[in-house]
């Protein structure tokens, strides 16, 4: 049996969006998988619906179906099963497909701001390695030919140029080998501690906090199972680690708007919001909200972020070559006006 790939947030949330017109329509569930699997638009994704749809043909439930595929998030899975069991699949289907739709907007917009200036960076270190190997030797050369020597900032690039062009594959190989380590790291729990406790990684945790208790309470859960579905899906143990907070104010007595605000997962800005949402009855529509409210700072961010480094980028890429001309250039100029 060939093996499935996990499959990505947005396309988690459109089949989620299907099953919900599914339900909405009256339809069996197991028949509008049918529907689906005649209409896929490729052969892995007819396959991975043919995998669904046979077990619940043979009276299997929905849980169970996409349980089996293993191409699902395990969370999904267990939102499917309570939806199923409490008759409010409908509306944990349409919650789940929100869910995932904001979640695929966020790994997008971190996506565009991560790739652009990595690809800038690393065109940019290759601009200068290329500067110190290639081109410098010829302006060495030069100076040779005229009978003088090099001194002050020219001596010193030369003899970085020398040993880049002795140690360039070992350089090279060594780069590799960090970036390497640094995303390993990244994806363990030392590497979480190092770099999402910032401003930017909270944000996003906020974000998919907000988003995580919308997706509990719209379909029907309690906040004490929302805040346990929640720091299964943050992803960052820094806002983990408040949730926990936040349970513990709950266990003392506290109410949940209070437990929030005590714990520090959402800022103080959106205090009256939760106050209001706790006496009004509408915490779900408030969590839905907060977490748009928390998307667009992030995309703020993102945006503030990549307009401040692009430039800086470029004007260290100038700055690095201009210097290198000019310790070349303005000795070479003096040579050639005395040699006049």
């Amino acid at each position: 049996m060939s093996k499935i790939k996990k499959i990505s947030d947005s396309e988690i949330s459109a089949f989620c969006q299907q099953i919900v017109m599914v339900i909405t329509a009256g339809l069996p569930t197991y028949y509008g998988i049918s529907i689906l699997m005649d209409e896929a638009p490729d052969e892995d994704t007819r396959q991975l619906l043919q995998k669904i749809y046979t077990p619940m043909e043979a009276g299997g439930t929905l849980c169970e179906a996409l349980d089996m595929t293993k191409a699902f998030p395990d969370y999904m899975v267990h939102m499917v099963q309570l939806g199923e069991e409490t008759g409010r699949l409908e509306e944990v289907m349409r919650s789940l497909s929100t869910y995932y739709d904001r979640e695929a907007s966020i790994r997008a917009n971190i996506k565009h701001a991560v790739t652009y200036p990595l690809i800038m960076t690393v065109m940019m270190i290759a601009v200068i390695i290329v500067l110190l190997t290639k081109v410098l030797p010829v302006f060495s050369q030069i100076y040779e030919e005229l009978g003088s020597e090099l001194t002050g900032a020219a001596r010193t690039l030369m003899n970085i140029s020398n040993t880049l062009n002795h140690y360039l594959f070992g350089i090279v190989i060594a780069f590799c080998i960090l970036l390497v380590v640094v995303i390993v790291l990244y994806r363990t729990n030392v590497g979480k501690m190092l770099f999402q406790g910032r401003g930017f990684a909270m944000t996003v945790a906020a974000s998919r906090f907000s988003n995580s208790m919308y997706l509990a309470l719209a379909s029907g859960l309690d906040t004490d199972q929302g805040l346990e579905l929640a720091k299964q899906l943050v992803n960052n143990p820094f806002m983990e680690a408040k949730i926990e907070h936040c349970q513990e104010h709950i266990k003392h007595g506290e109410s949940f708007s209070n437990a929030l605000l005590l714990s520090g997962i959402f800022s103080r800005i959106y205090s009256s919001w939760i106050t209001i949402g706790n006496k009004t009855g509408s915490m779900d529509d408030v969590m839905k909200r907060i977490g748009i409210a928390y998307e667009q700072e992030t995309e703020n961010r993102l945006d503030r972020f990549i307009s401040v480094l692009e430039p800086s980028l470029v004007i260290l890429l100038s700055l690095f070559i201009g210097m290198i001309l000019i310790s070349f250039l303005l000795p070479l100029l003096g040579i050639m006006s005395s040699i006049g």
